[in-house]
């Protein structure tokens, strides 16, 4: 049996046809679900598309969730899996139409800092690792983003991601050790 599930009142009321109830859960869950596409796919325009896709997906399919696991679970594996199609997509479309040096010129204008503290230098510094480290966690297979991000930037147990993920909480382990490990290599390369 699942465990006590806060959202199973206002599954059931939508599967009767209640649409209060779907707007309900979209103020319940709308911010926190938006962090969380953004965070895999760091495109805020696409990030607003996924959210509306993903309540779009629950709305026409309600009728489907069991309550064999939180509906909160049942919610992020459509955002994550919505995530997962469009970066397979983005991938092939930058194959096909990004030459390199676009890549280059388009990093070089996101780097660029305005400030007018004392200590220029260090805020440069300290914004190019965090871009330098957005950019290592989205070239992460996805096998390893996803724990990482879960884990990590979302601050879910292994046990929640393990759940949203369909895996043991020692494979998110593993996954969250192995993606770290490669973003340390990684920001080595670039000289971090």
């Amino acid at each position: 049996m699942a465990p006590e599930d806060p959202d199973l009142d206002l599954v059931r009321a939508l599967q009767a046809g209640d649409e209060n109830a779907l707007r309900t859960l979209m103020d319940r869950y709308g911010k926190r679900l938006f962090v969380f596409i953004f965070r895999h796919i760091r495109n805020e325009a696409d990030a607003f598309d996924l959210i509306q896709e993903t309540f779009t997906r629950v709305y026409f399919n309600i009728g489907k969730f069991r309550p064999t696991a939180k509906f909160v679970t049942w919610l992020y594996r459509i955002a994550l899996n919505l995530c997962r199609d469009q970066a397979r997509r983005r991938a092939r479309r930058q194959s096909q139409t990004i030459s390199t040096e676009e890549r280059t010129e388009k990093n070089e204008r996101q780097t660029q800092v305005i400030a007018d503290t004392h200590d220029l230098g260090w805020q440069i510094e300290q914004r190019e690792k965090l871009r330098a480290l957005g950019e290592a966690i989205s070239e992460l297979p996805q096998s390893l983003k996803s724990p990482l991000i879960l884990t990590a930037l979302e601050g879910r147990s292994h046990i929640e991601a393990g759940e949203l993920l369909g895996i043991s909480p020692k494979a998110v382990e593993v996954k969250v050790y192995r993606a770290r490990k490669v973003l340390l290599a990684r920001m080595q390369e670039m000289g971090f």
